[in-house]
Formats: structure tokens, C-alpha cells, sequence
């Protein structure tokens, strides 16, 4: 015998869940039934992510012990996200997500600088400075790289 599933069934039997996200862009809704539905998923080649930033590290700019760097990057980023699968991949703008990171990542230097203050005056200040206006530069320089990115691609 056939089964024959209407339309809540089938998204019951689609794994939508009731459950809402707290970032809009991840939230993939079901027109019929108004819930979030599975998430696509992207396996991950951690292989080739870690290879990718020990590439990167050997030629960005003030790294000078690009193994260290890009070891302590990919276990920071193993503990933040962990190891499993890029979810709702068809719902992602990376593009977009990279360069609103690289946004964040400039307001919170200049943050940082504006903190400290140029009335700081101990003999580690103006190393203090460089170091976060280097950092800065390097979000300059992703946000620009991406805006290139965009261009290029289109």
C-alpha cells in the first residue's frame, strides 16, 4: 500500500523542526509549514584547511614563525566550530560572512586603540600600538582582498 503523506507530514518526515536560530540568515523556512528545515550540510577537508593557513601564514605580513602561528589558528578554530560538517551551505554568502567578519574584526582594534589611548606612555606603548594597528591593516587587507574577490567572480 502506498503511503500517502500530506503536506505537515512531509516535512515531519523531513526532519523540519520547531525550534528557531538566532541568526536570520540561517534560518531556511519551510513555506508550508513555517518551520526550520534540516540543514544542508558541506563535509570538510581539515587536511586541506590546515594546509591553507600554513600557506597563508608563510606569507602574511609580521608572521615570523608561520608554523607556530598557524598552529595555534587551527586549534583555536578546532575548539570554536569544532570538527564537523559546514551546515546550511545553500543558505551561505561565505563572501559576505568573511567580510562582515573582517568588519567586526577592524571595529574591534580600533576599539582596542581608542581604549589605550594615546596618553599611555609606559615603555611597551608605542609596541602596544604598532601591534594593533598591524593587526588592523590585516582586516583592512581581508575586507579588501574580498571586495576584489566579489568583483572578480561575478
Amino acid at each position: 500500500m502506498t503511503e500517502v503523506l500530506d503536506g505537515f507530514d512531509l516535512c515531519k518526515k523531513e526532519g523540519h523542526i520547531r525550534t528557531k536560530v538566532a541568526n536570520p540568515r540561517m534560518q531556511a523556512l519551510c513555506g508550508r509549514c513555517g518551520r526550520l528545515r534540516g540543514p544542508d550540510e558541506m563535509e570538510r577537508d581539515l587536511g586541506a584547511e590546515r594546509r591553507w593557513v600554513i600557506e597563508a601564514a608563510e606569507v602574511a605580513q609580521y608572521v615570523h614563525d608561520p608554523v607556530a602561528v598557524s598552529v595555534a589558528l587551527n586549534s583555536c578554530r578546532d575548539l570554536r566550530i569544532g570538527n564537523g560538517p559546514w551546515r546550511n551551505v545553500s543558505e551561505r554568502d561565505w563572501i559576505l560572512e568573511a567580510e562582515e567578519e573582517a568588519v567586526d574584526l577592524g571595529a574591534y582594534l580600533t576599539a582596542a586603540l581608542q581604549e589605550m589611548g594615546e596618553g599611555r606612555e609606559d615603555e611597551d606603548a608605542d609596541t602596544c600600538r604598532m601591534l594593533l594597528k598591524i593587526a588592523l591593516a590585516a582586516s583592512v587587507t581581508a575586507f579588501a582582498a574580498l571586495g576584489e574577490f566579489r568583483r572578480t567572480a561575478s
